[in-house]
């Protein structure tokens, strides 16, 4: 029998990434994370449940959930509530398993790595022990995935030992290059290692829940150098930041991609929601990249039954819309109406644009007849958010099926990839 006192409705939890709390009285018992709370809560309150649940359920009398925007939010959110209240059955629960902790070491440029054991140095380096432990995390596959993912937009050094030839990782940009070789380590000059700490303290600040604060502090350095012309500086500003964001914005950025042999069932889903007789097949995404409106380019990317068709992807060079003029939405609107005075290009069944109501509209302006989808991280409403007509509010995509969902994340990201890809190389020219 379930303790009549844990207040649990399955039909008001959503299947979303996100953190659940066990409290006895006004004291957390339980912590855990979930890909999926609806399903893993459910777990818990079935018959044939395992003893040291059965107590659990029976020691609680209230239970709490919050629904998150992917399970690397859920991962980091679970570790730090764990570290602040310490709860008994976090211990009791874990099936004789040891918690990760992220450990930093105390170098001139520190670095990273995984241990089960933070009371206990591991690591020495030429200044001691390292002492700085962030933690615990309960999915070791998942904060080591997190972490690679991490240094994809925050480079730092793994290598074992000092060598003489430039390694793997700093040739493919996961590590700044200096830090580890003999041959530029001594002189490597106050710039860079300030550079290379900055990028552990901006890992640190995101594995420790401080995201948000993290992103402000970066928005506003971008902005300031922005407006001093250094353009460059910008740009790899708001690289990190739109690498952070990425990381974040997926419900399960840990999951594979959705394949093919559910198109049929996202097929019916996308004619229902629009009404469509016919078939649906061809999904055109766009995005806009620029700081503040200098050099200003547009993608287009194409997925045929629910995948890329590299071959029609487009790029566009915003010509008409000047920097502060417009924005993002005239910038969107004028790659829109150069887009569909191309004949020859096979028209698209359904459009997905990243941004709110606005984008949305300006896509309906210039082309009223083909459905769009707006995709937008809404602060107010938390989680991503989709317009799909003209009603004032978003719904939330995680009402969506699942691979609907995430079909419409892959659409996306790969336009903001796309965009991406076409500013850095048209950057890189005017600057050299």
């Amino acid at each position: 029998m379930i303790s009549m006192s844990i207040k649990y409705d399955s039909k008001k939890i959503l299947s979303t990434p996100g953190i659940y709390i066990f409290y006895q009285g006004k004291t957390p018992i339980y912590i855990g994370k979930a890909a999926d709370l609806k399903k893993r809560l459910a777990s818990y309150f079935r018959a044939n449940a395992g003893g040291k649940v059965w107590q659990l359920r029976e020691e609680a009398t209230k239970l709490e959930w919050r629904e998150l925007s992917s399970e690397v939010e859920a991962l980091i959110e679970e570790a730090s509530l764990i570290k602040r209240y310490q709860p008994k059955f976090n211990v009791l629960l874990r099936d004789d398993k040891n918690y990760f902790y992220v450990g930093l070491t105390k170098e001139t440029f520190p670095r990273i790595f995984l241990t089960h054991q933070p009371t206990i140095p591991l690591i020495r380096t030429n200044k001691g022990y390292s002492k700085k432990y962030i933690g615990p995390f309960t999915n070791g596959n998942a904060i080591k995935s997190t972490l690679k993912l991490l240094r994809r937009v925050f480079p730092y050094c793994t290598c074992v030992e000092l060598h003489k030839r430039r390694c793997l990782n700093a040739q493919i940009e996961r590590c700044l290059g200096f830090c580890c070789d003999k041959n530029k380590l001594q002189t490597a000059n106050n710039k860079l290692q300030n550079e290379y700490r900055k990028n552990i303290k901006n890992i640190e600040a995101v594995l420790n829940g401080k995201k948000t604060r993290l992103l402000s502090v970066l928005k506003k350095e971008m902005r300031d150098v922005a407006r001093r012309q250094l353009f460059e500086r910008a740009g790899k500003l708001r690289d990190q930041i739109e690498g952070i964001e990425n990381i974040f914005r997926h419900r399960r950025f840990l999951e594979l991609p959705q394949r093919i042999s559910q198109w049929p069932d996202i097929q019916s889903y996308l004619k229902n929601l629009f009404g469509k007789t016919g078939s649906i097949s061809r999904i055109e995404g766009y995005d806009i990249s620029n700081i503040q409106g200098q050099f200003a380019v547009g993608s287009m990317i194409v997925f045929n039954n629910g995948e890329p068709e590299k071959s029609a992807y487009r790029k566009f060079k915003i010509r008409t819309v000047l920097p502060n003029e417009g924005g993002d939405v005239a910038m969107l609107r004028e790659m829109l109406t150069r887009r569909f005075k191309h004949a020859e290009w096979p028209r698209p069944d359904v459009i997905v644009v990243d941004g709110g109501k606005a984008q949305w509209s300006a896509v309906r302006r210039v082309v009223p007849d083909i459905p769009v989808i707006a995709l937008t991280k809404d602060a107010r409403h938390h989680g991503h958010h989709i317009f799909f007509s003209s009603v004032k509010e978003p719904i939330p995509l995680n009402n969506l099926p699942m691979p609907v969902a995430n079909l419409i994340l892959r659409v996306d990201d790969e336009a903001h990839r796309f965009a991406i890809r076409y500013y850095r190389t048209l950057h890189r020219r005017t600057i050299s």
